[in-house]
């Protein structure tokens, strides 16, 4: 009896405290940290977002003034369907390039509007296929652009936050790598001189253990700064990077940087944008925003964590302005990371809460809180899971949708509480953009305008809100991007 008894008292206090550490976990994952708290804005009201949003939603769009000046060049934008693609395709057009000297090369058609209305150019290309890229270069020009300097704007990516196991690599090395390399090989080959990547801040990204040690206050790596996003080492191991799609991009823009070559004048050079990407302009799912609006929110417990997001426009500039740059400046191999034009970061709180009060009441979004521990150990398990039937077991169903995005890499890229610095890119390249409250009364605002026009052509509330097929089970701040597809 004594010895059972022993045994239940054990057992009572390994179940105390397990349940204390697990509580302390949870505590930790949702509190800002003191020295993140020191540098983000002050909580966004309901009055400031609301007087934001008034304000921002009757202005023109006027991101012209921002744009360098036309160039005398032609231009191929792969993944000039995306979301950042697109808007370069847009502000080629917006500052007066002649459609016929711009080429868009996607798996998708464009859908954005002078992308359509000036018929520019569209090539349907795999990039994993050399042949597939090779023909958008070798297709002849029109006459009087066929001698003009070439630049290539690479976008495509293929994107997947939660996987970071060594056998699920090869898909990201296929098409964010070996498919850089095609278009830098043809690129090369056709004359280009100016090469840009679309790069992530993700490669500097720590990866971050939620399951810490009890004596600990935080994670490791829970509170990362980061100037110019500058991962330790480029050419680190898996184990290194935030997962499979960080340690490919960081390999991708690797691969560009190092092709600059001033002697043959072909320049490369790269774009980090910010955590996360959001644009207005088109329904894609690869924005943050729009992806949180067409599922009307999820359960979060991510409010108090720090993030600076940037608009798919700021990105775009970027990108433009280190082309201008690079034509008098010796600017090649470099690379720059950009945020919106925010002078401290915000919390996604804060962005829950502009979601909230600005979106149409017909389609209201919430974002109630969850725990995170149990999300954490759910996470894990369908890891293992997925591993095991991927490698043994294959007879088993595999994990679809939303929930294969639910494993413990996702954690890496949208927990942790990042700082970036660009000043190097507001420096260098005169970078300036606009804030994140003009960038998210924009894009509400397109969402709004296409709720009240569902409504006026007649359709029941119920229908304006889009159709999800999986239900999101945890803010991820990174959307997943089918192959081949243009961020």
């Amino acid at each position: 009896m004594a010895v059972s008894g022993n045994i239940l008292w054990a057992f009572c206090f390994i179940l105390v405290a397990l349940t204390c550490y697990l509580l302390h976990v949870d505590r930790a994952l949702k509190k800002t940290p003191k020295e993140v708290a020191a540098v983000t804005c002050k909580p966004w009201t309901d009055e400031l977002i609301r007087e934001a949003y008034e304000k921002y939603r009757s202005k023109d769009d006027d991101f012209k003034k921002y744009l360098p000046p036309k160039q005398d060049r032609r231009y191929i934008v792969f993944g000039g369907s995306g979301v950042v693609g697109g808007w370069i395709v847009e502000h080629l057009i917006l500052r007066g390039q002649d459609p016929n000297a711009v080429r868009i090369a996607d798996l998708q058609a464009p859908r954005r509007q002078r992308a359509v209305e000036h018929n520019v150019p569209y090539f349907k290309t795999d990039v994993t296929d050399a042949r597939s890229v090779a023909k958008v270069f070798e297709h002849p020009w029109p006459h009087e652009h066929a001698h003009l300097p070439l630049t290539v704007f690479y976008t495509v990516a293929f994107i997947h936050p939660g996987l970071r196991k060594a056998d699920l690599l090869p898909r990201f090395m296929k098409v964010n790598v070996e498919g850089t390399r095609n278009a830098v090989n043809a690129a090369k080959s056709a004359g280009c001189d100016v090469f840009i990547v679309t790069s992530s801040v993700s490669i500097a990204m720590k990866p971050v253990n939620l399951l810490f040690a009890p004596w600990k206050e935080y994670p490791d790596s829970f509170v990362q700064f980061s100037d110019n996003a500058e991962p330790n080492d480029m050419e680190g191991p898996l184990e290194d990077f935030a997962g499979c799609y960080a340690y490919s991009k960081a390999r991708a823009e690797k691969l560009v940087r190092d092709a600059d070559d001033k002697k043959s004048d072909f320049r490369t050079g790269a774009i980090r944008p910010g955590h996360a990407i959001y644009g207005h302009g088109d329904a894609n799912p690869s924005s943050v925003v729009y992806d949180y609006l067409r599922r009307g929110g999820m359960p979060s417990w991510l409010s108090n964590v720090a993030l600076q997001v940037v608009s798919a426009q700021n990105v775009s500039l970027a990108h433009l302005l280190y082309e201008a740059r690079m034509q008098s400046h010796d600017l090649g191999g470099r690379v720059y990371a950009v945020t919106d034009d925010m002078s401290h970061p915000f919390t996604y709180g804060d962005l829950y809460r502009f979601l909230e009060v600005t979106a149409h009441p017909t389609t209201p979004i919430k974002f109630p809180t969850t725990g995170a521990v149990p999300i954490v150990i759910i996470s894990h398990i369908i890891e293992a899971y997925s591993s095991i039937q991927r490698r043994y077991l294959r007879f088993l169903p595999e994990v679809r949708g939303d929930l294969a995005m639910l494993q413990p890499a996702l954690f890496n890229y949208s927990t942790v509480n990042i700082v970036y610095d660009d000043s190097k890119a507001r420096e260098e390249l005169g970078y300036t953009g606009t804030g994140t409250l003009e960038g998210l009364s924009l894009h509400v605002r397109d969402w709004n305008e296409e709720v009240e026009a569902k409504l006026a052509a007649g359709k029941t509330d119920s229908k304006v809100q889009k159709d999800v097929q999986d239900i999101k089970l945890v803010d991820n701040n990174v959307p997943v991007a089918p192959i081949g597809v243009a961020r």
